[in-house]
């Protein structure tokens, strides 16, 4: 388990971004007020998945292949569940698995936002497409915060564990000096 939290966290920290300028730098102390503000910006949601359903726009492209990843009833689910996660991201905000599944669910939300306003755009439907995309870039740039919070997290657990892997290998190396030489039995020279 904690090599496999290494690995993921050592590819992680290899995309680790000195500074994002499309987003906010998130730190432990500004985390809070993210997540506080964060379900401000999911609201309209609700709104525009009533409006997409009633609109009853056709989810196909020219070809008559699907374009949208998954019916509404399924976005409201996932959305449902990003809610959830905020929900326990707010009692945790320093569980990295918590932060990582924010993370993906976000990204995931965004790329649905974005398909839908392809599909309002296709549809002319300017004024739902132009509202999704505006949606879509905030969401996109929070992502971006999410994601630098999220591998500055990785790289301090992955640094603890570095330390506590020393502080175990000093103390054994102690153990083993501390530790008298066996005696040879007697008659057996």
């Amino acid at each position: 388990m904690r090599k496999a939290l290494l690995i993921i966290s050592g590819f992680l920290l290899c995309f680790v971004p000195v500074w994002d300028a499309r987003g906010e730098t998130l730190s432990a102390q500004k985390m809070p007020e993210f997540l506080a503000r964060y379900p401000k910006l999911l609201e309209p949601l609700d709104a525009a998945y009533d409006g997409l359903e009633s609109e009853n726009l056709p989810l196909l492209d020219d070809s008559g292949q699907p374009v949208g990843r998954h019916p509404i009833e399924n976005r409201r689910e996932a959305l449902a569940e990003l809610r959830d996660t905020l929900k326990k991201l707010r009692a945790e905000p320093r569980d990295l698995s918590l932060v990582t599944k924010f993370f993906i669910q976000s990204e995931s939300l965004t790329d649905d936002l974005y398909d839908l306003s392809q599909i309002a755009y296709d549809n002319d439907r300017e004024e739902l497409g132009r509202q999704l995309s505006d949606l879509v870039a905030r969401l996109d740039a929070e992502g971006d915060s999410i994601e630098s919070y999220a591998l500055a997290l990785a790289q301090e657990k992955e640094d603890r564990i570095k330390q506590l892997e020393a502080e175990n290998a000093n103390l054994r190396q102690q153990l083993k000096q501390a530790r008298p030489a066996p005696k040879a039995s007697p008659g057996r020279e």
